[in-house]
């Protein structure tokens, strides 16, 4: 294969024009440049001969943006490829590499993501399009449990100037996820609460678009007391299990409402998994006592006469929790939406009853729920926008294009 650049096609198309044509009327005028895209004409030999193809970067910019639109990604990472090697320094070619790393992300090839996006911030990191490939780059850092780096990528994105107020919650709440991946939860219950600190600093000078990510810190900050709740063991003696019920029980109540406080937001992803949350904090007490240790004197008849007792007592904790899971399930279907977390709390509701009522109907059953740790995804976050295609060869100084979202 033979690859001919041709940069001064137009200049080449002039010159052939006047030749043979009279003298210019006014030598002394000022010379006319017209500045084009290169265009690069390949040779290939093959069975058929010689195959000639000529392209430029537009013409490739377009090709990849639509196999892109039409999720035929390794199409579009081969053609955002072939521009790029063919037109490293087209004005194309920033848009190009910010776009291929989307057509990786969008194929789950989240470590191809992370080398593309590096690479387009690293070569413009001064263009204000390195704030969407930072986002984007931390972003797939997380899909990659790479928690540190995922991290360090926010920090050096709220060291930006050009953040909005939307930017700058987005990068300190996802900063504050990954703290809380990490187990620092009094570092990433800071990070979330300077969300609202920073929000209620700007509430009167500018409106956000979204409330996604206040909504997110929210249900995170309600996650932190969630685990703290969930780390109080009760113990022997019976003063010291006093003490652990004590902090027990105030750190559900806390972390009830800062659920609530979640669900208050409306953001329908974030409601529905803080409904399923605040029945599972009733149903996990309920687990707690009867896990507890039982006194040592107990033997016996007076054991198992504990053991019912104790049932009976704590019984109304597993209605508590069925409650809040028929409330989350009315909650979703009167908000019309279907999310991962309505079915985990069908499956919920369908356990809380077999164990409230083990003759109900099996046809208002469901299998067992899955183990609260595993959670189903997390709410999709809205999408960031990306570089739009020039509608023509833009100037060298151009300005950032417009955006839109793919």
């Amino acid at each position: 294969m033979k690859k001919v650049f041709l940069p001064s096609f137009c200049a080449l198309l002039a010159a052939c024009a006047t030749q043979g044509q009279p003298a210019l009327q006014n030598p002394n005028a000022a010379a006319v440049h017209y500045d084009m895209e290169p265009i690069a004409i390949e040779a290939t030999r093959g069975e058929g001969g010689v195959q000639i193809e000529s392209f430029d970067a537009e013409e490739l910019f377009e090709q990849a943006g639509s196999a892109l639109s039409q999720k035929r990604y390794d199409d579009a990472v081969r053609l955002y490829d072939k521009l790029l090697a063919s037109f490293g320094e087209s004005p194309y070619a920033r848009p190009a590499m910010y776009n291929r790393g989307l057509a990786l992300r969008d194929k789950k090839d989240w470590n191809g993501a992370v080398s593309a996006f590096k690479a387009m911030v690293e070569k413009y990191e001064s263009h204000a399009d390195a704030k969407d490939g930072l986002f984007q780059l931390g972003a797939c850092y997380a899909e990659l449990t790479n928690w540190p780096a995922s991290g360090q990528v926010f920090v050096r994105l709220l060291e930006r100037p050009d953040l909005t107020a939307d930017d700058r919650i987005e990068a300190m709440a996802r900063r504050g996820f990954a703290q809380f991946n990490l187990g620092d939860l009094d570092a990433a219950e800071k990070t979330f609460r300077g969300v609202f600190a920073y929000r209620q600093r700007i509430e009167a000078e500018e409106r956000l678009a979204t409330d996604f990510y206040l909504a997110f810190s929210q249900y995170h900050l309600a996650q932190i007391t969630h685990q703290r709740f969930r780390a109080v063991a009760l113990r022997l003696p019976e003063t010291q299990m006093d003490r652990d019920l004590d902090l027990k029980a105030s750190l559900l109540l806390q972390a009830q409402k800062g659920y609530i406080e979640t669900i208050k937001f409306g953001n329908p992803g974030w409601a529905s998994a803080a409904g399923f949350q605040v029945g599972s904090l009733y149903e996990e007490l309920y687990d707690s006592f009867m896990n507890a240790p039982v006194p040592k004197d107990l033997k016996g008849e007076a054991r198992e006469v504990y053991l019912a007792e104790l049932h009976k007592k704590i019984r109304i904790l597993l209605e508590k929790s069925m409650k809040w899971q028929r409330e989350n399930l009315l909650m979703i279907e009167r908000l019309g939406v279907n999310t991962d977390w309505a079915e985990k709390s069908k499956l919920a509701y369908a356990k809380l009853l077999r164990l409230l009522d083990p003759k109900a109907n099996p046809d208002e059953l469901a299998p067992s729920t899955p183990h609260r740790d595993q959670a189903p995804p997390a709410p999709k976050p809205p999408e960031r926008q990306s570089p739009e295609r020039p509608a023509s060869p833009p100037p060298a100084d151009e300005a950032a294009p417009q955006r839109q979202i793919l």
